[in-house]
């Protein structure tokens, strides 16, 4: 969409006064006998209101008429409107017709050539037919995952008698932000002990990548829940220590900033052995880490 709109060069068949492309003789005959001003023509038009964004727009219907359809559209509410716009002539019994056409006529046009992704896509949506990878003369052998779920869920293997775990996948747990069931979070893990409360978030990225928005979600978490404390979760492979970071108190503008004493953000790296020479010692070595990396959370 980026590109804007797909359009392209369509014939359009008209029965007026103004006469502006091919009389159409037979249709003309047809139509207009005994002749009352009316001439049958048609014309080639640029126009947005073609068979590709016919196409889009009966995906889209196709999607409202599901359970989680106005939940998936609503991300993408001004594309939307866009072609409903585009395509006055829609009709939802003429799906079959668009889709034929569509299977015979694939984008080609250079300047519109993520289209293609965007009709192929379409086209296995309509037909309720899977998205596959790997098919055909292009198969290939892998598994594809969720790493950052993965990591958290391993974390949580490792933590669950000290934490809770709300896991927004299962939708369990879920807290609120304020009264009248408004701001919907999940926090990755809220400590069991309520006098000092810890909240913690798993992160799979180098510490370095951990910042910005990650600070600002974690602090959010404390605030609602009271936690003085608050951990990053991360994959650690160089042997580095935590990094404390203490809250600030203070204007720039008042030349009183100053780190508090009483609110703290932890990054706390699970060690990953990386110079081992066998599984088993990886193994090993694993539990070690995994024991120094529970062994904060259990003396706190």
């Amino acid at each position: 969409m980026r590109k804007g709109l797909f359009k392209k060069y369509v014939r359009n068949r008209y029965n007026d006064g103004n006469v502006k492309g091919t009389i159409d003789i037979a249709r003309h005959i047809e139509l207009n006998t005994p002749f009352t001003g009316n001439v049958a023509y048609s014309q080639r038009e640029f126009s947005y209101d073609n068979n590709l964004m016919e196409l889009v727009r009966h995906t889209i219907e196709f999607i409202k008429g599901k359970p989680y359809g106005n939940k998936l559209l609503v991300r993408v509410k001004d594309e939307v409107k866009l072609v409903i716009e585009a395509t006055p002539r829609y009709e939802q019994y003429d799906r079959q017709k668009i889709v034929e056409a569509n299977k015979k006529n694939a984008v080609r046009h250079a300047y519109f050539r993520e289209y293609l992704a965007l009709q192929r896509l379409c086209l296995l949506i309509l037909q309720h037919q899977k998205h596959q990878i790997g098919s055909g003369s292009r198969q290939i052998y892998g598994i594809l995952f969720d790493g950052a779920w993965l990591w958290e869920e391993y974390v949580s293997s490792l933590i669950d008698d000290v934490f809770y775990h709300p896991m927004n996948k299962g939708g369990t747990g879920a807290q609120r932000l304020f009264g009248g069931n408004v701001g919907l979070i999940y926090p990755d893990f809220i400590s069991r002990n309520n006098e000092t409360r810890i909240i913690a978030d798993a992160k799979y990225k180098p510490i370095d990548n951990i910042g910005n928005k990650d600070y600002l979600q974690v602090l959010a978490y404390m605030f609602r829940f009271d936690a003085k404390a608050g951990y990053y979760l991360y994959p650690e492979t160089a042997e580095t220590d935590d990094l404390q970071l203490w809250m600030n108190k203070g204007s720039t503008y008042e030349s009183n900033v100053a780190p508090r004493d009483d609110i703290c953000l932890t990054k706390h790296g699970l060690k990953i052995p990386v110079d081992v020479e066998s599984y088993e010692m990886f193994v090993e070595r694993m539990q070690i880490s995994e024991n120094e990396f529970r062994q904060v959370f259990v003396s706190a």
